[in-house]
């Protein structure tokens, strides 16, 4: 079942034995269960957007918070997909930004390639006029978050185990929240071994694997 900030606050107190709050406050659990979960997004990349830059401007190279809140979010891309507003749609080749303006593609038009870069996203090459009037831009990436209502069910437990041992922290019972954080950081560790692969991203990269299990072409 998902979980709401109060309900994981609960949870927490379940364990602590302490169903209201006495020797450890709501505002307390709730900023470990923040902090908790901002590791988790940041360990992991299990926390997951898709977001969409509905307008593309015109001759701009690199877009931030002040044109989309949410890039200010990202950590990582997983894809960018361009859409020109006649349901065609192409995957955009991750790069390097040094490779911007360095690729084979110097007019301006519909972008082909995109970046990262200090929260800034950038696309090569500039779009035009007619790219600015229809084309779009679909992001899929996992972001920075402290919300544990922005994670899937599957990892909500993480959290709530971090707040555990800060709780444990506070009572002085070290043993007993370094058994807790241990058992954080392994399962960070674990989930992010286990759930993310890395994503073919760059031009160097972007090859169809030979059959066999070789290099491509």
């Amino acid at each position: 079942m998902s979980l709401t900030l109060t309900n994981a606050i609960a949870e927490v107190r379940a364990v602590l034995n302490e169903a209201s709050a006495a020797f450890w406050t709501d505002a307390e659990i709730t900023a470990w269960i923040q902090e908790g979960t901002r590791i988790m997004a940041s360990k992991t990349l299990m926390a997951e957007d898709d977001q969409t830059i509905d307008t593309l401007i015109e001759n701009q190279l690199s877009y931030t918070s002040s044109d989309e809140p949410w890039i200010a979010n990202i950590i990582e891309p997983y894809a960018a997909i361009y859409a020109d507003g006649s349901n065609k749609y192409k995957g955009l080749i991750k790069v390097h930004p040094r490779q911007l303006g360095n690729v084979s593609t110097f007019t301006s038009g519909a972008p082909k390639y995109y970046a990262l870069h200090n929260r800034q996203l950038f696309f090569w090459p500039l779009a035009n006029a007619a790219v600015a009037a229809a084309g779009s831009v679909r992001m899929l990436f996992a972001k920075e978050t402290d919300d544990i209502t922005d994670i899937n069910d599957e990892f909500q437990h993480l959290p709530i185990q971090f707040a555990i041992g800060r709780a444990k922290q506070k009572d002085q019972k070290f043993a007993e929240a370094n058994s807790m954080f241990q058992q954080f950081y392994s399962d960070i560790n674990f989930e992010r071994e286990d759930k993310h692969v890395r994503e073919t991203d760059s031009v160097e990269s972007f090859r169809i694997p030979m059959k066999g299990g070789g290099k491509g072409a």
